[in-house]
């Protein structure tokens, strides 16, 4: 898993558009959310709070 942040959001980004499900975009006003939730992910290995937080607040382009 890489832990290089700008490289993983290009990656995803590419796999959300390619299968027409948005584009990723971590706003300023979220960034030290994802952050500590990157951190616990990273020290847990779960995802569930993430992608939460994801889907909620940082995929644009899809209807919820």
């Amino acid at each position: 898993m890489p832990r290089n942040k700008r490289t993983s959001i290009i990656l995803a980004n590419k796999i959300l558009i390619s299968n027409g499900s948005g584009v990723l975009t971590i706003k300023d006003t979220y960034l030290n959310e994802f952050n500590t939730l990157l951190t616990e992910f990273y020290n847990t290995n779960d995802t569930t709070k993430i992608e939460q937080f994801l889907y909620e607040n940082c995929i644009f382009g899809i209807e919820k």
